[in-house]
């Protein structure tokens, strides 16, 4: 992964603290790897539930999934350009439908 990169496509992406019932734990200034070439670039965790949003980047791809009481479901596989759109477009409808499942 190329930090900068990644970076540059997430920039704007609007990454509030907090968003709903939802509080930010990982921005993409704050990379955590997870896997072998894989880095944890944005999540947000449920105040009450055990609810997590995640972006994860490997090469040029980032996958957005969610994990709620230990059940891994992917969202959807797109560019990381991609990702930022769809965060800067979306985020607060994934963390409302990811709410609305709870």
């Amino acid at each position: 992964m190329d930090h900068n990169h990644v970076l540059a496509a997430l920039q704007h992406s609007p990454l509030p603290e907090r968003m709903g019932s939802f509080e930010r734990m990982r921005s993409p200034q704050e990379p955590l790897q997870v896997g072998d070439g894989e880095h944890l670039v944005v999540e947000y965790r449920h105040v009450n539930h055990d609810a997590l949003f995640q972006v994860i980047v490997r090469s040029d791809e980032a996958q957005l999934i969610t994990i709620v009481n230990g059940e891994v479901t992917p969202l959807q596989t797109v560019s990381v350009e991609e990702a930022g759109h769809l965060l800067r477009r979306d985020l607060l409808m994934m963390l409302e439908d990811l709410e609305d499942e709870l």
